[in-house]
């Protein structure tokens, strides 16, 4: 799509989302064009750019957007944390946070797995949730929230805004001895 050292490559990310994971594109590059062309057909702005760069690029990239959602993280003497345990999705921009909470909680009690799922669980599923609502702030799912990210964006001065979101400070960290 274009050669080192030129300005002429074009770069897109184009997200959407399904009921059912489009298992019959993800074998077949052309599927996987057609139906990317077919979700987004009839846009504006530079998606129709995108869309015709992507059916001529020599390295598209398709994969689906998923979640792990266990009923529980702990066996006998086996815990899991982070993704292992709740990859919350990259589009809730959470992971790194969610990996280091429950490390941190996890290490503090080692005896005791179950106070571990029930200090962090609710933070993690509030995170996950963004995504099902529609209020991850990397792509949000709906034009209210996409509005709302926007604004945000164009009205920051310096990062990170000054207001956490609920979801992202829901948890106070508990110190251990």
């Amino acid at each position: 799509m274009s050669t080192v050292g030129s300005n002429d490559s074009t770069h897109g990310f184009l997200s959407f989302a399904r009921a059912e994971a489009p298992f019959r594109a993800f074998r077949d590059p052309q599927a996987q064009r057609d139906l990317v062309a077919e979700v987004f057909a009839g846009d504006g702005w530079e998606v129709p750019g995108l869309v015709k760069a992507m059916q001529e690029a020599d390295d598209l990239f398709f994969d689906a957007v998923s979640q792990i959602r266990m009923p529980r993280w702990s066996s006998g003497r086996v815990a899991l944390t982070g993704d292992a345990a709740h990859a919350p999705s990259f589009l809730t921009g959470q992971g790194s946070s969610l990996a280091l909470v429950g490390a941190y909680v996890l290490a503090g009690d080692m005896s005791d797995f179950g106070a571990y799922e029930r200090t962090i669980r609710p933070f993690v599923e509030a995170n996950q949730n963004l995504v099902d609502v529609g209020d991850a702030e990397l792509f949000p799912g709906t034009a209210e929230a996409l509005a709302a990210r926007n604004a945000a964006l164009r009205s920051r001065e310096t990062m990170p805004a000054e207001t956490a979101r609920p979801e992202h400070s829901a948890l106070t960290l508990p110190e251990f001895s």
